[in-house]
């Protein structure tokens, strides 16, 4: 009788203690963007964060949400940053995100709500590549692209269509200039800002 007495009073000294201990802290959050804080990617064809950021700087010069000197002084190692990671394979996701969510901090509120009113599109930046003559595949609303979907052509018709566009002075949305020539367009423009 002891024994059992002496256990029921234990677990209920051990429920007591349980149920008054401070909760497991929950889970860490998966960390978002800060320029989605701002930006948007749910609307028709939008653009990718760090393309909406880089073409809307373009955009902005000539307004009054225009790159400050100052801003481009500390703006232009971070794109650098960006240049050089996206080109490098071996770039973490996480790492290009870092470093977009400086450029994010050191722009304006009023300039990023400029940047997110653009809505700048896939389509749009279609336009800004095929001034330097790099045509992107247009991807097809709603169709998801199959891998692969294009290796029923022959190595003779891969080889002509490669050569047709280099004789029209394009070039596909696949090679490295295509990944990165928007960011070296921004370092341009942050060079002219005086």
């Amino acid at each position: 009788m002891k024994k059992t007495a002496l256990l029921i009073i234990s677990t209920l000294i051990i429920s007591i203690i349980t149920a008054c201990a401070p909760a497991a802290p929950a889970a860490p959050a998966v960390p978002t963007s800060l320029a989605s804080e701002y930006l948007s990617i749910e609307y028709a064809d939008a653009a990718n964060l760090r393309s909406q950021l880089a073409f809307g700087t373009l955009q902005l010069a000539g307004t009054p949400n225009a790159i400050s000197p100052d801003q481009a002084k500390g703006l232009t190692p971070l794109w650098q940053a960006i240049l050089t990671m996206s080109g490098d394979s071996t770039t973490a996701p996480e790492e290009l995100t870092a470093v977009q969510d400086q450029i994010t901090s050191a722009m304006t509120p009023d300039q990023l709500k400029a940047i997110a009113a653009m809505q700048i599109t896939n389509a749009r930046l279609g336009e800004f590549y095929a001034q330097f003559g790099i045509t992107l595949p247009t991807p097809v609303p709603g169709v998801t692209k199959v891998p692969g979907s294009g290796s029923g052509k022959t190595e003779e018709e891969k080889a002509a269509a490669q050569a047709t566009a280099a004789a029209s002075g394009q070039t596909t949305g696949s090679g490295q200039a295509a990944k990165t020539l928007l960011f070296e367009k921004v370092l341009e423009y942050l060079a002219t800002v005086k």
